[in-house]
């Protein structure tokens, strides 16, 4: 049985995987904040899924330059404190989608839109019930040989995070709120739609009940 892909090792590896790769003598911060994180965390829930990375705002693809550094992001993707966007494709849809995530106070909202489609889905949550801030910012580490130390990547992204239950929160209301949403029934090998499985169940206790009907009303 394949592994879903927004498990906590799935999600957390994507996130790896997605932070820019740093020069030498760079001295920044590769998750400087809570929002990052959580921005960070909504991309690797994106990628994990199918979705591919076309550019960081609406009519602005840099698809060319992103394909180049896949899966890495480019390092301009955190350019804008406390408010970052991802624009996506999907090969199951002819579709682009939008994904923001902002800062408000101390929420983050998160918002996804597929373009053309006026229909907005939001969520927000208060950053500190998922996010440890004692955890950043996180830095990964150079070698003696000068090269990045990305061997601890995926624990230390891991305590970011307030507990492990909280990551496996997000990733699944991230799951029912955007990406259910912008793309019903998507077909990813380990992924299960719940909106779509919920809708199957209805359906057969309806026609259950068109061919038991005595039965029904004697319940």
């Amino acid at each position: 049985m394949a592994s879903d892909p927004l498990s906590v090792e799935s999600v957390i590896g994507h996130m790896a995987e997605a932070l820019p790769i740093h020069e030498q003598g760079d001295t920044s911060s590769d998750l400087s904040s809570s929002y990052e994180a959580i921005a960070l965390f909504a991309h690797a829930c994106m990628t994990a899924v199918g979705f591919r990375t076309l550019g960081f705002s609406e009519g602005q693809k840099i698809e060319s330059e992103l394909a180049a550094v896949a899966p890495r992001l480019s390092p301009r993707w955190n350019d804008s404190y406390g408010s970052y966007s991802f624009l996506y494709a999907h090969s199951q849809s002819s579709l682009q989608y939008i994904v923001k995530i902002d800062r408000l106070g101390g929420k983050a909202e998160i918002r996804g839109l597929g373009l053309g489609d006026d229909r907005i889905t939001r969520f927000e949550i208060v950053a500190k019930d998922y996010i440890s801030s004692s955890a950043l910012p996180l830095r990964i580490p150079f070698t003696a040989a000068g090269i990045e130390d990305r061997d601890d990547l995926p624990r230390k992204l891991k305590d970011i995070f307030i507990s492990e239950s909280r990551i496996k929160d997000l990733a699944s209301l991230f799951k029912t709120t955007v990406i259910q949403k912008l793309i019903p029934g998507l077909n990813k090998e380990g992924y299960e739609d719940t909106a779509a499985r919920q809708q199957a169940q209805d359906d057969r206790e309806e026609a259950y009940a068109r061919r038991n009907p005595r039965e029904d009303a004697a319940r």
